[in-house]
Parts: structure tokens; C-alpha cells; sequence
């Protein structure tokens, strides 16, 4: 049985799994909140910043 090919990702799938993208999405999310008075959603968003970058995903 012949080895089965490994094709490298795409540019789209790259892209969406490097961590710059949920660490920009949860960054406009704060700013977001702290700019409508959504006190409770902008430090959520700002401990999910926290945590995802005490993770080591960055």
C-alpha cells in the first residue's frame, strides 16, 4: 500500500490558524466593549488576552 501524499496547508488555512488572528480578534473585542460602557465584556475579553497569551500560544 502505497504512503499516502501529505499536501501542505493552504494560505487560507495558514492563516486562519496563526495565533496573530485571535489575538487581534479579542483585542478589537476589548476596545470594543470599553468603547459601548460594557464594563463586565471588556475584562472578559481582557483575561481571555491574558490567559491566551499565558498559554504559550503566542
Amino acid at each position: 500500500m502505497p504512503a499516502a501524499e501529505t499536501r501542505p496547508a493552504g494560505r487560507l488555512r495558514r492563516g486562519l490558524t496563526e495565533p496573530l488572528l485571535p489575538f487581534a480578534v479579542l483585542a478589537l473585542l476589548a476596545v470594543a466593549a470599553a468603547a459601548a460602557g460594557q464594563v463586565v465584556l471588556c475584562w472578559a475579553s481582557v483575561g481571555a488576552l491574558a490567559g491566551y497569551s499565558l498559554s504559550g500560544s503566542v
